[in-house]
C-alpha cells in the first residue's frame, strides 16, 4: 500500500486521508511514527474501500479559470469569461458563461447561479415527493455547506445545500426524499430508509455515488 507519510512535529494525533484522487496521506508526530504505522496497517480495510470509492465516483471539482470547467446538473460544461457590465453566469445549454468586467470572482458567481438553479429546481421536485409520500415541510432553505446535502429540523424546515446543482437529477431527488423522510422519522432508522425506499429502492447505490 503506497501511501505518504506527513511528519508534523506540533501535533497530538494521528491522522489518515484518502484523497479524491485515491493517494493516501498519513500525518502524525515523529514520536508517534510508528503508532502511526500500525494504524494505518489497522485501517487498511476502510483505507482500501476509501480508495476504491474516490476513483470510481469522482469528486466533481470546479476549475473556475477561463476555459476551465464546472458541474451543472451532473453534466461538466466549459466555463466561458466574457465581458459584461454586470457580475452573473449565463448556461445556453453547451457552455457556461461568467459575465464581468474584470474577472475578480468567478466562484462567487457560479455559486449565486448554483443557488438559483437548486431553488428552481427543487421547487418544482419538493411538491412531486411530497404527494407521494405524503410529507410536507413547513419551509424551506437554502445555503453552502460544506460537508452536509441537506437537513431536516425538529420544526420540519428542510435546507439544501446550494451545490446540489452540481449533481445529477436523480441524486438531486434522493437527497430531496431523504429530507422529507426525515419529517417522519428524525433518525435513521430501519423505518426511516424503508420510507426512503418507497420512492428509490436503489437507494444505497445512489448515495454511493454522490459526491461535490
Amino acid at each position: 500500500m503506497k501511501f505518504q507519510h506527513i511528519i508534523k512535529p506540533g501535533i497530538k494525533n494521528i491522522y489518515i486521508k484518502v484523497d479524491k484522487d485515491g493517494s493516501i496521506i498519513l500525518t502524525s508526530s515523529p514520536f508517534r511514527k510508528k503508532e502511526a504505522l500500525a494504524l494505518l496497517e489497522k485501517k487498511r480495510k476502510w483505507i482500501k474501500s476509501a480508495v476504491e470509492k474516490s476513483l470510481k465516483y469522482p469528486r466533481k471539482d470546479n476549475i473556475y479559470t477561463n476555459n476551465g470547467k464546472v458541474y451543472l446538473f451532473g453534466n461538466p460544461y466549459t466555463l466561458f469569461y466574457t465581458k459584461g457590465t454586470k457580475e452573473e453566469i449565463s448556461f445556453n445549454g453547451k457552455s457556461v458563461c461568467y459575465h464581468s468586467k474584470n474577472f475578480a470572482n468567478p466562484q462567487t458567481a457560479v455559486e449565486k447561479f448554483y443557488k438559483n438553479e437548486i431553488h428552481r429546481y427543487i421547487s418544482l421536485r419538493i411538491s412531486f415527493f411530497s404527494k407521494k409520500l405524503s410529507l410536507y415541510p413547513k419551509e424551506i432553505r437554502y445555503r453552502k455547506m460544506k460537508r452536509r446535502l441537506g437537513s431536516c429540523s425538529s420544526s420540519n424546515v428542510l435546507t439544501f445545500n446550494t451545490l446540489l446543482s452540481k449533481l445529477s437529477h436523480t441524486e438531486i431527488d434522493y437527497v430531496i426524499v431523504h429530507e422529507l423522510s426525515h419529517i417522519k422519522y428524525k433518525n435513521h432508522s430501519k423505518k426511516f430508509w424503508e420510507e426512503v425506499a418507497r420512492i428509490f429502492p436503489n437507494y444505497k447505490k445512489i448515495r454511493s455515488g454522490i459526491s461535490l
